[in-house]
This record gives C-alpha cells, sequence and structure tokens, in this order.
C-alpha cells in the first residue's frame, strides 16, 4: 500500500515545487484575485511586506478607495464585510512602523475578526508568505487562472455595474438598515477595544488619526450615523486626534447609498493624499 502511494507523492511534490518555481520567478505581479474576500488577504499581505507612510484601516467603504492611486505612500486594508478593528489589530500586531494609521469610523460597530488577524500574522505562514509567492493569496491556482483569463478578456479592471432599479433598492435597505443606532453597550465595547489598539500604536510612536467618508446625503444624519459620529468623536475629539475632511461638494455619488462611485472615490483618494501630512 504504502509503495502504490509514493509515486503519487514523488508526483505532488514535484508538482508543487514546479509551480512554486513559476510562480516565484514570473515576470509579472497579481494585482487583483476572484473574489473580494481573497482581497482583503491580499491587501493585508501586501501591507505587511511593504513599509508604506500610512495605512488606511476600515470596512468596504475604505475597500473601494482605489489602491493605485495611493500607493506607495498608503498601503489601503479596508476589508470588505470586516471592520476597522481588524485591520487595527493586524497594524499593531504586525511589527510595522507606519508613520500614520487612519481609522474609518462609518462602521466601527463592526466586531473584531480575530481568525482573520491570526491567519494573518502567525508563524510559520507569514514567514512563507514573506518569502514565497506560491503561499500568497494572489498565486493560488484558482487566483492565478482567474487573473489569467480575465487578463486575456480583458476584464480585469471592469467596474461593477449597479442599474437604477437595483440602487434605489439599495438606497432604500440603507434607509432602513440606519434607522436605528447601534446597541449602545456594544458599540461602547467596540470603543473601548478601538481606544486600546490606538494607544498601543501610539506608544510604538505610531500616530493615528480618523476619517468618516462621505455617504449618500440623505442617509449621512440617519439616527445610525448621527449615533456613531457623536460616540466616536466624543471619545477621540478632534482637539486631541487628527481628523481628515474627505467631504464631497454637493454630495457624493455612491452605488448603493453608502458604497462611492469610482469617480468620487478617486476624488476621496486623492483628498486623504493631500491631507495626511496634517496629522503628522
Amino acid at each position: 500500500m504504502q509503495r502504490s502511494l509514493l509515486p503519487i507523492a514523488i508526483t505532488a511534490a514535484l508538482s508543487f515545487t514546479a509551480y512554486a518555481a513559476f510562480v516565484q520567478f514570473a515576470p509579472f505581479t497579481v494585482p487583483v484575485v476572484q473574489n473580494q474576500v481573497d482581497t482583503n488577504m491580499m491587501r493585508a499581505q501586501n501591507f505587511l511586506r511593504a513599509h508604506p507612510q500610512t495605512v488606511l484601516v476600515g470596512s468596504s467603504l475604505t475597500f473601494r478607495l482605489p489602491p493605485a492611486l495611493l500607493e506607495p505612500q498608503v498601503s489601503n486594508i479596508g476589508m470588505v464585510g470586516g471592520s476597522s478593528l481588524t485591520g487595527l489589530a493586524i497594524v499593531d500586531g504586525s511589527g510595522q512602523r507606519p508613520k500614520l494609521v487612519l481609522v474609518e469610523t462609518n462602521l466601527l460597530e463592526r466586531p473584531l475578526d480575530q481568525p482573520t488577524i491570526d491567519s494573518q500574522l502567525r508563524f510559520p505562514e507569514r514567514f512563507l508568505r514573506d518569502h514565497l509567492r506560491v503561499f500568497r493569496t494572489g498565486y493560488d491556482p484558482a487566483n492565478l487562472l482567474w487573473f489569467g483569463l480575465t487578463t486575456l478578456t480583458h476584464q480585469v479592471n471592469a467596474e461593477f455595474v449597479v442599474t437604477p432599479e437595483a440602487a434605489r433598492a439599495f438606497l432604500a435597505e440603507q434607509q432602513k438598515f440606519k434607522s436605528r443606532p447601534p446597541e449602545t453597550i456594544a458599540f461602547h465595547q467596540k470603543m473601548k477595544q478601538t481606544a486600546a489598539l490606538v494607544a498601543s500604536l501610539e506608544a510604538k510612536g505610531i500616530k493615528v488619526g480618523f476619517f468618516e467618508l462621505p455617504i449618500d446625503k440623505g442617509l449621512a444624519n440617519s439616527a445610525a450615523d448621527t449615533f456613531i459620529r457623536r460616540e466616536v468623536t466624543k471619545a477621540f475629539p478632534p482637539g486631541r486626534y487628527c481628523w481628515l475632511d474627505l467631504g464631497v461638494q454637493n454630495g457624493a455619488h455612491t452605488l448603493d447609498g453608502v458604497h462611492l462611485t469610482t469617480e468620487d472615490a478617486r476624488l476621496v483618494a486623492g483628498k486623504i493624499l493631500a491631507q495626511q501630512h496634517t496629522c503628522l
């Protein structure tokens, strides 16, 4: 039985070695992957190998700010379905020393994702990813195949399109969701976690600032947003912490009420580049 498995094991080992060698020395990088969860992981891994001056942490709202406009000065590890707390914890545990960490406040009621943090920081996975492309999210076979197919069909940079009907439905859903503030005790617990991570970063000599991304003007003063804005500014007052002003004249254009269109995401990214120095 063992002898019959030996050729299979040898073939598998040789195949893995050949694939690892191919991606290690391939004359290209993989900038996008097949889904947003993998993109979360890829951006976190890129940050852990880079030395940016500024790091953005946040949710899918921050995720939409185009890295191509921000890099190499600014690393964007906003996470779809995630929170600023997760990004803060990754930066805090990374050993990296950016000059500035900017925290999205829009969805600070979301919890910290410990499994994601552990998966990016623990040994030996992080060590292997630092040195070998084959262990990075962007270079696994499924993502590499997807990247090759979309490159050949010129769909790598295809923009997500929302029909007017879908946009109205999404906006109505956001209005319903934001009609009530987050549960107070749970939110204050998130504020304590945020404050602890901010204090840890400051103890390392890292400046911490905050920003609220613009959303549809019909949602900006909802019960949820008003509550979050009040509580966050109370915990991190502008006189003590740096706050960016990312407002868009005449109101932001969004896909669904909260996620910026590509044009406005580019505009806001430019504001971040222009204002980050005020926090330093």
